[in-house]
Order: structure tokens, then sequence, then C-alpha cells
């Protein structure tokens, strides 16, 4: 049986989806609240992880050995990167990468953690039948005026709103688009062989005062995350 762990950062990334959910079934672990049930027919387990790329990979590991979940989805927000995007556009992940993960001091390429090629950035790679499955998804639910594109989720323990910072990642990285869990969570699934998926909807674009915009979009752009997480499962 399948069954798909939807992990949201924040109360604005989950309680759409908590609040179409059937069967529902609370169970507290290590201070989340897990909510097993049925959304879109589908049997899910859906969890608000927290913050950062620590609180994720806690979040999705417990997803694996306690729920035994079979697939994991990432669902949120995120500050644009590639110049095609704008706000409220969508971001389907290929591979993630983590940005602040720097071993430079050892001849490495920034964002490097293992592999033979450490000339290059450790990019986990996301299930290519599920990202066929959300930018379907994507076609649906996106209001006019919005795209979706595929590209590398860049994710560190950091909000982007610095111009510099921002092209640094392009730079080394070449990602769509950055966020704080992503990577952590594809790591994750990595490790334990099950796949993934990372939605991302463009709350701001990642330079000076993209914390305004962040908190203007963050409701909506939730709600627009979790619609297109829902059509993906009916899918």
């Amino acid at each position: 049986m399948a069954i798909y762990g939807i992990i949201g950062a924040m109360d604005s990334e989950v309680q759409n989806l908590i609040a179409r959910m059937t069967d529902t079934r609370p169970v507290e672990v290590a201070g989340r609240l897990f909510t097993q049930g049925k959304l879109a027919g589908q049997h899910v387990v859906v969890v608000k992880s927290g913050i950062g790329k620590v609180a994720a990979a806690i979040t999705a590991q417990m997803l694996v050995d306690r729920f035994g979940v079979t697939a994991l989805i990432n669902t949120g927000m995120a500050g644009g990167l590639d110049t095609r995007l704008a706000v409220k556009d969508l971001v389907v992940a290929t591979g993630a990468v983590q940005h602040d993960f720097d071993l430079t001091a050892f001849g490495h390429a920034p964002g490097y953690m293992h592999g033979e090629d450490d000339s290059r950035p450790t990019v986990f790679e996301a299930d290519k039948a599920l990202c066929h499955l959300a930018l379907a998804a994507a076609e649906q639910v996106l209001p006019a005026g919005s795209k979706a594109i595929t590209g590398t989720i860049a994710s560190g323990d950091i909000f982007v709103d610095d111009s510099d910072l921002k092209a640094h990642i392009i730079r080394q990285f070449d990602a769509a688009a950055t966020e704080m869990e992503g990577a952590a969570i594809a790591q994750t699934a990595c490790a334990n062989g099950v796949p993934f998926a990372i939605l991302r909807v463009i709350s701001d674009l990642a330079e000076h005062q993209a914390n305004v915009s962040f908190d203007e979009l963050e409701v909506y752009a939730g709600q627009l995350a979790g619609d297109i997480t829902v059509a993906m499962l009916k899918a």
C-alpha cells in the first residue's frame, strides 16, 4: 500500500491539506503532530516539520521509521532564483542541494557531501514519475499568468534576502529556487531508498525586501502549494 508522507515547514503549508483529509488520526511524536488519514483518495501522513534542515530531516526520518511512508512530498514556498520566475510561479525540483554545506577547506566543491566527483556539489535527485505528476497537477491548478518550471532546489539554514548571496547560489549551484528544508528531506529520502518530490510556490525573489513579499504572500502561496499537492495525489 502506498503511503505518502507530506511535509510542510509551517502551519500555512499544511493546514489546507489537513482540513481536506478524512479518517484522520493525529499522533504526536517528538513535539510534532502527524495527521494520518486519506487525502484525494490516497493514504497520507501530513506533518509540520518546523523550519530548517535539521527539523526537516528529523521529521522525514520519523515518517519513514514510524509511519512506513513509501514516498515523501515536500510542499511549500521558496525564493525564486531563475530569471524566468515570478512570484506565484511554481518550481518542481529535479534535485536538491545544500548550498550552505562547505568542505571547500579540503578542496571539495561548495555543496559537496559525498560521492566520487568532489568537483561538483552533491545533488539528491527527485523521483521523475512524481515530478511528472506534480507538473501535470500544476497545469490544472495554477492561476492564469503563473507557470511551472523544473530545476534544482538549493536549501540552507538561512532566509535568502541578499542579492550577493542570491548571485552566489545561482553561480555555484545553477539553482532555480532556494528555501530551508527540501535538500534535507531529499537526503533523508535517498538514504532510505524512498522516492521524493519537492513542490515550491515562489513567494519572493530572494533579494532585498524578500521578507516583505513572503509575509504578504505566505497564506496564498501555502494554499496554492496545497492545492497542487492535492491535484497531484488525485492523479
